[in-house]
């Protein structure tokens, strides 16, 4: 039995059967007799007790792939890289899938007029990164380096905030950090960068609702066990802030605000962590765009400018301009190359924003060359990020860097004394 449905979702199987899901994106007539010929194949006598579902790439979803039981994957190759709408699948399904498939069989097709094996390349990766047999787990990875500062081979349970901030714990205090919007979608280990058990970090999905209650600890989407302690011993409220500034009607506007207004009221916190999704939560409809970048990306660019802008003009206001230090962090970067959906593929390296009172100002790195460029990849990177923070631990917060990751590392030369 085939079913074809656009929505995703529901049930793919009967008692007793087996269940094939088909993901597909089809934008010729090549590729559409493909998609025919293995549904046809999908079919023969020799193969009982197997219910097939197709799916388009961009309707297809995790409950999709959790109700099924084998898996076979059909894409245009671009430049030697799968099609937009396939790694949107990927990427939409990942994180709740990551362990649920070990095992199960899969098979690919691919169309194209050359580079199909870097397209096959790119989706082995990921499919093992989603827990098939020699699985890699390279976004896992890349992850782990963005929070905990470890290279691939290492892993940390504690964050690198964490371990930089441990022997500095607060106790008069609401949290030694505090977050809002996400911090890390894996349910198993939501803390990012805060994870461990040694500083008190505390987690407020909106920050709307705190500004509008002005209570902390019903708002608490997640928390380390220290943070639910000193948020008991503190209390939970915030006192008004009376500001002159005008911050941006959007999510990213209000953490903008409620950050002024922390650093208002409590001058040592050392860390709060905001983040720039979509309008709609999806953050591929702000900063990950694989497709329509221009739509989605100019929009998040001028809500990210705003908010900043807003966040300058208030720490200017409480006096706290030149005691604050923004920088910018992702586990990826972009390749400066237009995919065949109007929007670009991860890349090696990234280009973040560093803004405060006594940051020098400039370019710091080297301009990319952007000459021999590839679909997915891009430029490499002409600084290690972990440069960076060292910077921010030993330069800002006067924490001692060594030890703090494997490798020794500079920091850069950003702050004025």
């Amino acid at each position: 039995m085939i079913s074809y449905d656009d929505e995703g979702g529901g049930a793919l199987s009967s008692p007793g059967r087996r269940a094939l899901l088909v993901v597909h994106h089809t934008t010729s007539p090549s590729l559409q007799a493909m998609l025919e010929a293995v549904l046809d194949g999908a079919q023969t006598e020799e193969i009982e007790d197997v219910d097939v579902r197709v799916r388009p790439a961009l309707a297809a979803t995790a409950v999709d792939v959790l109700s099924a039981d084998a898996f076979l994957l059909g894409t245009s190759a671009n430049i030697g890289y799968m099609s937009g709408a396939l790694k949107h699948f990927f990427d939409q399904i990942y994180y709740p899938c990551l362990t649920a498939k070990v095992g199960a069989g899969y098979g690919v097709y691919i169309h194209g007029n050359s580079d199909t094996e870097g397209a096959l390349r790119a989706i082995r990766s990921i499919v093992q990164g989603l827990g098939y047999p020699g699985c890699t787990q390279q976004h896992y990875r890349d992850i782990e380096t963005a929070f905990t500062g470890c290279d691939g081979q290492e892993f940390s349970t504690e964050g690198w905030v964490t371990r930089a901030l441990a022997n500095a714990a607060r106790r008069n205090a609401i949290a030694d950090a505090v977050a809002f919007d996400v911090l890390d979608i894996r349910l198993a280990d939501p803390m990012g960068p805060f994870r461990g058990q040694k500083i008190g970090a505390l987690q407020v999905y909106r920050a709307a609702s705190l500004l509008q209650s002005r209570h902390i600890a019903p708002l608490v989407h997640e928390a380390t066990p220290r943070a639910r302690e000193m948020l008991a011993r503190a209390g939970d409220t915030l006192a008004p802030v009376a500001l002159r500034t005008r911050f941006p009607s959007d999510p990213f506007g209000d953490a903008m605000r409620a950050t002024v207004e922390l650093a208002a009221l409590d001058r040592s916190l050392p860390v709060i962590h905001v983040a720039l999704n979509g309008l709609d939560d999806d953050k591929h409809h702000s900063v990950d765009c694989h497709w329509e970048q221009l739509k989605y990306h100019g929009e998040a660019l001028k809500r990210l400018a705003d908010g900043l802008a807003a966040l300058r003009a208030g720490l200017i206001e409480i006096g706290r301009w030149d005691e604050s230090l923004v920088l910018t962090y992702d586990e990826f970067g972009r390749s400066p190359m237009e995919n065949e959906d109007k929007g670009t593929h991860h890349g090696l390296a990234n280009t973040h924003f560093a803004l405060g009172g006594r940051v020098r100002g400039g370019l710091y790195g080297e301009a990319p060359p952007v000459i021999r460029v590839f679909n997915v990849g891009g430029p490499q990177p002409a600084i290690d990020t972990r440069r960076l923070w060292t910077t921010v631990v030993r330069n800002w917060w006067n924490a001692p860097a060594d030890g703090l990751f494997t490798a020794r590392h500079m920091p850069l030369d950003l702050l004025r004394s």
